[in-house]
């Protein structure tokens, strides 16, 4: 009985053992999961924890309440915000940043009922000339002088052609050199030049002449200005029967008559595109054949200088025709894509060379230390023949 009882007492004791080792074990289980599971919600709570301000205490973004909901603009206050649970600091709100408007992409359709704002237009600006000064450039140096031009069509243009003849037959000293025998030997750039000039005059009469006086084809040809082209057409260095400088006053004399004729109404000067186109082809195949002579690398030292000042002689023609046609072919200019810009761009090239007066003409090659003067003047030239065309097409 004795043994039995020490034998239950036995495995009472090893049962109890084992409950307490149970028991730990469970307590030490529970222990385990409850740490574990703090430290998983510290670690997803960590990166979430809104700062206290004014010196609060963090609080976890799980037990922050929720943010007021901000009002529309014009749809009544803003509600209070919800109560903090018991005990936490909560930091005070945050003013609501208004939210800028985004402003809607156009559609590509308008919606119904809704006028479109006009496209801007493409079309360029007509630039007038700008105030001119009294040295050959305008004001704020942007380009040579318009001249003041007559009410009567025709008539500054015929006055400048008249100008420009008689400077060369009696303004300048000797008259006209290259039919001199002896004086026209020693001065062969004002033989070259004067022939130039001459040479243009001749373009521009055939022009006055067959189209800027004429209403059509059908129209009558004034007779004062055929018997002035015909005696232009004279040759420049004959000397007597007849001699160059009775020619070319006589020819001088029949276009004053032909002004007057303008001046009275007896006959008229047209302002017509296809006239300033006829004028500017003209004066475009002249310059080609300028231009060659001047880059001709055939041309000796001796005869550099020739060719130079006949090339300043047409040049001296177109500028001052040119300037005179700028003004009054205006509106046919202003009618034309770019008109106005590219004729106030060819007077400022014409312009370039009638400053260009060296010394002596030199004649270096084109990538030597030298000047070569013709290639320099065949620069503006050049531009000038390119407008031309580009004129002549529009």
């Amino acid at each position: 009985m004795g043994a039995v009882n020490e034998r239950a007492i036995g495995c009472s004791g090893k049962s109890v053992r084992r409950r307490t080792i149970l028991i730990w074990a469970i307590g030490v289980l529970v222990l385990m999961l409850g740490l574990g599971g703090a430290y998983s919600s510290w670690a997803l709570q960590k990166y979430t924890i809104a700062s206290g301000e004014n010196g609060g205490s963090p609080v976890p973004a799980a037990e922050q309440p929720a943010a007021p909901p901000v009002a529309s603009e014009g749809h009544g206050p803003t509600p209070p915000p919800a109560q903090a649970p018991h005990g936490v600091a909560v930091p005070p709100p945050v003013p609501a940043v208004p939210i800028p408007k985004v402003q809607a992409v156009p559609a590509a359709h308008p919606p119904t009922g809704v006028t479109p704002a006009p496209a801007p237009s493409h079309e360029p600006a007509v630039e007038h000339a700008a105030p001119v000064g009294v040295h050959g450039e305008a004001v704020g140096g942007h380009g040579p002088d318009l001249p003041q031009i007559s009410t009567i069509p025709g008539v500054t243009f015929v006055e400048t052609m008249i100008q420009l003849m008689d400077q060369e037959l009696h303004g300048r000293t000797l008259g006209w050199r290259p039919n001199d025998i002896i004086i026209g030997r020693f001065t062969d750039n004002i033989n070259n030049y004067q022939l130039g000039v001459l040479e243009a005059i001749r373009f521009t009469t055939v022009r006055l002449k067959d189209s800027l006086t004429r209403m059509g084809d059908a129209d009558t040809y004034d007779p004062d200005l055929e018997k002035a082209l015909h005696l232009f057409m004279n040759s420049a260095t004959s000397f007597w029967f007849p001699s160059a400088e009775s020619c070319y006053g006589e020819a001088v004399d029949h276009l004053k008559a032909f002004l007057e004729k303008l001046k009275t109404g007896k006959r008229s000067f047209y302002y017509r595109k296809d006239s300033l186109v006829l004028l500017i082809a003209n004066y475009r195949d002249l310059l080609g054949n300028v231009n060659r002579t001047l880059v001709d690398g055939k041309v000796g030292w001796w005869n550099s200088d020739d060719y130079f000042y006949y090339a300043k002689g047409i040049a001296h023609v177109y500028y001052e025709i040119l300037r005179v046609v700028r003004v009054g072919y205006q509106p046919q200019l202003a009618s034309t894509l770019y008109g106005i810009d590219i004729m106030d761009e060819v007077i400022h090239e014409l312009h370039r060379v009638e400053e260009m007066s060296p010394w002596i003409v030199l004649n270096g090659d084109l990538d030597g230390w030298i000047a070569n003067h013709r290639a320099n003047l065949n620069a503006p030239l050049s531009e000038v023949a390119h407008l031309m065309v580009v004129m002549s097409q529009l």
